[in-house]
């Protein structure tokens, strides 16, 4: 599926009438999602195979009328926020969206019974690791998906549900 949102734009109600028939086909309907929560939140959507469906970047004020969207999910990882003193500073007069987001999407999870996981964002290296590539820059827009789809697969592969061996053929098919 393809769904373009410019970076920073609002959602409209035909782009999300569109995006919601799409995500809740009968045929193949999106089942889990991940979120790399802030200001700007990477989201990717997976089938029940786990195979990415979409990616996407979403702004924090749309966040719960995009989640609506979702008919059929079971499960949605997400990355924790947890304030370290060493970065209590850079916090200073911050609205704090990453910890506002999470509590939306855990309001969310709990009123649609959605099992919610989250994560430590300390995870990223070994997820970055696993699937062969780098972290993109923060000032690249696509980075919160890419970390989004991090998650998701470190997720899948630590519960078994996706295989890390199948992921590393994929990574020297990809070079070759």
């Amino acid at each position: 599926m393809t769904f373009n949102i410019l970076p920073g734009a609002r959602l409209t109600p035909e782009w999300l009438a569109h995006f919601n028939e799409a995500v809740n086909t009968d045929m193949n309907p999106v089942r889990y999602l991940a979120i790399d929560p802030g200001k700007s939140n990477g989201i990717c959507g997976y089938d029940a195979k786990y195979y990415l469906m979409f990616m996407l970047t979403i702004q924090e004020a749309d966040i719960v009328m995009f989640l609506d969207q979702f008919n059929h999910l079971k499960l949605c990882v997400i990355e924790d926020f947890v304030l370290y003193p060493n970065k209590a500073k850079e916090q200073i007069y911050s609205s704090m969206e990453t910890s506002r987001v999470i509590g939306r999407a855990e309001s969310w999870a709990k009123h649609k019974n959605i099992a919610l996981i989250k994560q430590p964002a300390h995870i990223k290296p070994t997820g970055y690791k696993w699937l062969g590539e780098r972290p993109l820059p923060k000032s690249n827009p696509a980075n919160h998906m890419k970390d989004a789809h991090i998650h998701f697969t470190y997720w899948g592969v630590t519960t078994g549900r996706i295989l890390l061996e199948d992921i590393m053929r994929r990574n020297v098919q990809k070079r070759v």
